[in-house]
């Protein structure tokens, strides 16, 4: 039991202290995948009554779940403990836990956050009792985008972690700082953050090429490939592609000459 959640609990708690310190129940079964995007909430489904064998069932019993490095989440009656680096972003549904859901809410997904997950519940006198293993994996984001010279390009930060837009043209060797959370604008006016946007205005042949949204530790939270295509280029494949429709339908008549009559 976690130290914070043990000295809020109530004294029924403290009785339970010992039994933490004595488990006999271990995972029987590999652990389920749960796959997720940065920035996404996930669900770790957990459902305690499906392992419980005491009889009456046991009213509020103490849930803990955690990953190899600590404490994620505990709870006991209106106790709670959030871990280290989980504050605000976890939560289990107390409604939904009196009848047996223990599930976790982890919001605001952080590559961090990628680890195994085990969820373990304690009833007085009964042992710490195994739920079971959730490995949660965190993805980044990627995209392909096709503009119009002078359209906005719009790019997703997806998170409250984004710290850093680089840039990296076609023909280029490195990349370029072209924003900074907190920091002066480097875009020369070209650049409009939003609601975790961040809008290019009137792209250029020349703003083809990668764009990464990084986050503090160097991350790529999302990666985006873009083509700018000049009015030319634009109009010629518009051309193509009418061309290609023209063919297609004069196809469909030669082949089925019914369809004139």
């Amino acid at each position: 039991m976690h130290r914070g959640l043990y000295r809020r609990g109530r004294s029924s708690v403290q009785c339970l202290f010992l039994l933490c310190l004595a488990d006999f129940s271990a995972p029987s079964s590999p652990p389920l995948y749960v796959f997720s995007h940065v920035g996404h909430e996930v669900t770790l489904p957990c459902n305690w009554t499906s392992r419980m064998v005491v009889s009456p069932r046991p009213q509020s019993p103490y849930l803990q779940w955690h990953t190899p490095k600590g404490s994620v989440f505990e709870m006991k009656g209106e106790a709670r403990y959030e871990g280290r680096g989980y504050k605000g972003r976890v939560q289990v549904a107390p409604w939904r836990f009196e009848g047996g859901d223990c599930s976790l809410l982890l919001r605001e997904l952080r590559f961090s956050d990628a680890a195994l997950y085990e969820s373990f519940v304690i009833v007085e006198g009964s042992m710490r009792l195994f739920i079971g293993a959730v490995r949660l994996v965190v993805r980044d984001h990627k995209y392909r985008q096709q503009l119009r010279e002078g359209e906005p390009l719009v790019l997703k930060l997806h998170t409250p972690q984004a710290a850093t837009v680089i840039f990296q043209g076609g023909n280029a060797t490195e990349s370029e700082v072209i924003w900074q959370k907190n920091s002066r604008d480097r875009s020369q006016g070209r650049l409009t953050k939003g609601d975790r946007i961040l809008t290019l205005s009137g792209v250029r042949l020349e703003d083809s090429g990668i764009y990464k949204v990084l986050d503090p530790q160097g991350l790529a939270v999302s990666t985006v490939n873009l083509k700018v295509e000049g009015g030319r280029e634009a109009h010629s494949r518009a051309c193509r592609a009418s061309i290609t429709s023209l063919v297609m339908a004069a196809s469909l008549l030669f082949s089925h000459p019914h369809v004139l009559f």
